[in-house]
């Protein structure tokens, strides 16, 4: 990987971040603003932003790849899945079910993604893709589980009728139906079929326009991603909060100390598979991304501490302009 080019473009990302937070000190932005800009990106963009990485020529390689990244990102997962539950057993009910959600989920569609598309290329976006399926399976399953799990609504301490639940099991509807998985189902029909859109001019009129509105959509993809997390780090009061001893672990373990874990599992895979560096790069990326935005969507859902991880979100993406260049020198190995 060209370290150098992720820097800058890490540099790049964050300077994009300035007009969110600018719009929301001076007041030009109004209520809902970011939600309504996050909808555009989560359901619209980025499915654009998935089709469009499929529509290129079948090849058994990069088959080979995506099934590589696909175990990989479950590995990865399962890593921090662990981590996560063996810790902040001491921690308020709350804040301890957001810490472990925080470690959890990397913040891969609005960081990930993007920053995979400008350091390696919009082919290399399928990969990323299949990780974001790995992602969803886990975020309304496990996120669920962990947000919702043996709840004391009441906050009594009995299990009576008010020790119940918002949600008592899994959402595999939202598994299955969310954007980003038909789009990658979606995509994956035309792999196999070899819809290629490599060069647009050669495509009849109507395909070019398809797959021109596509590229359009799918640009959106980053300014806007960084536009809401910047009107999101606006709104939020950091004082008193590095006192807490849990959010230097968790950011550690989100940060630095984890995605090394996966990397060195990766890396032992080639001493005895071949495996493309674009897998490892792109599942690398992936895992070491920020905090996931959807942790603070999840915490007013269900009731847990949402004021909490939304500092934790931010001062996340705000450290991972440094951290993500720093975990992608192991690359350099």
């Amino acid at each position: 990987m060209d370290i150098q080019k992720l820097i800058y473009t890490v540099a790049i990302f964050f300077v994009m971040m300035l007009p969110g937070v600018i719009m929301k000190k001076c007041k030009l932005s109004t209520d809902g603003l970011g939600k309504g800009l996050s909808n555009l990106v989560l359901y619209i963009a980025q499915p654009a932003l998935i089709l469009r990485s499929y529509l290129r020529e079948y090849n058994s390689k990069i088959l080979l790849n995506m099934l590589w990244v696909f175990i990989f990102s479950i590995v990865a997962h399962g890593i921090f899945t662990v981590a996560a539950m063996l810790l902040f057993k001491n921690s308020p009910d709350g804040k301890k079910r957001m810490l472990r959600f925080a470690l959890i989920f990397s913040n891969a569609a609005f960081m990930g993604m993007p920053l995979i598309e400008s350091v390696l290329g919009s082919e290399q976006l399928i990969y990323a893709s299949i990780y974001n399926i790995t992602f969803n399976a886990w975020l309304w399953t496990l996120g669920v589980y962990i947000c919702t799990s043996n709840r004391d609504i009441d906050g009594d301490g009995v299990d009576d009728g008010a020790h119940m639940r918002k949600n008592d099991g899994v959402d595999l509807v939202h598994v299955l139906t969310h954007p980003t998985m038909i789009a990658a189902a979606l995509g994956l029909i035309c792999f196999f079929f070899s819809l290629d859109a490599s060069s647009t001019k050669d495509l009849p009129i109507y395909a070019r326009f398809a797959v021109e509105v596509l590229d359009g959509l799918k640009s959106l993809v980053a300014p806007l991603s960084m536009v809401v997390l910047g009107l999101r780090l606006a709104e939020i009061d950091l004082r008193g909060f590095f006192k807490d001893i849990n959010l230097y672990i968790c950011l550690a373990l989100r940060h630095l100390l984890l995605p090394a874990v996966v990397f060195g599992v990766m890396f032992a895979c080639t001493i005895f598979f071949e495996i493309h560096s674009d897998v490892i790069i792109s599942v690398l990326i992936m895992a070491s991304a920020p905090v996931a935005t959807s942790a603070t969507m999840f915490a007013e859902k269900y009731d847990c501490d949402s004021a909490y991880v939304s500092k934790v979100v931010a001062v996340s993406t705000i450290l991972s302009i440094a951290t993500m260049p720093l975990v992608a020198m192991l690359t350099l190995i």
